[in-house]
C-alpha cells in the first residue's frame, strides 16, 4: 500500500515540474531581445500597397461597401474611414468590427448612413505592428 501512495506522489511532482518547466519557457518569450512591435500608422507608400475598391448596394443606397487588399509585408488593420462630403463637411465613421487584413488577402466591410450623392472624397485610417516607425509591417503573431 505504501508502495502505491509514494508512485502517485512521484507522479504528482513529475506532473507540477513540467507545468512550471512548460510555464517558465513560454515566459521567456516575454523577454525576448527582439523589438517590441508598435502601431504604426501607414506610410504613403505603404498605403499605395492598399488597393481599395468601393461602391454602393443596389438593395440599399446608403450602405457604402468597400474591398479592400492588402499587398504590404504584414497585415494591416484599418479602424475607420474619412469622408469629406459636397457640402463641405467632413465626417470620420469607425469600422465595427476594425477591418483585419492579413498580407497578400483581401477583406470586404461596409459603412451605414452614406449617400453616393454627398460624398466628395474618402480615405481609409490604417496601421500596422512595426518594430520601428521606419521599419515594414510585421505579423505580432509570429
Amino acid at each position: 500500500m505504501r508502495g502505491r501512495s509514494i508512485c502517485g506522489v512521484a507522479k504528482s511532482s513529475v506532473y507540477a515540474i513540467s507545468v512550471c518547466v512548460s510555464g517558465s519557457l513560454f515566459a521567456m518569450g516575454w523577454f525576448s531581445n527582439e523589438p517590441a512591435l508598435r502601431q504604426t500608422e501607414l506610410t504613403p507608400a505603404e498605403l499605395k500597397q492598399l488597393s481599395i475598391r468601393s461602391g454602393w448596394s443596389s438593395d440599399d443606397p446608403s450602405l457604402m461597401l468597400f474591398e479592400v487588399g492588402n499587398q504590404n509585408s504584414g497585415p494591416v488593420f484599418c479602424v475607420g474611414a474619412n469622408f469629406e462630403f459636397k457640402d463641405g463637411k467632413k465626417r470620420a465613421q469607425a469600422f465595427e468590427p476594425k477591418l483585419y487584413i492579413p498580407s497578400n488577402a483581401i477583406r470586404k466591410t461596409a459603412i451605414r448612413g452614406i449617400e453616393k450623392k454627398d460624398v466628395k472624397t474618402f480615405g481609409f485610417s490604417c496601421l500596422c505592428m512595426k518594430a520601428s516607425p521606419e521599419g515594414p509591417c510585421e505579423n505580432a503573431f509570429r
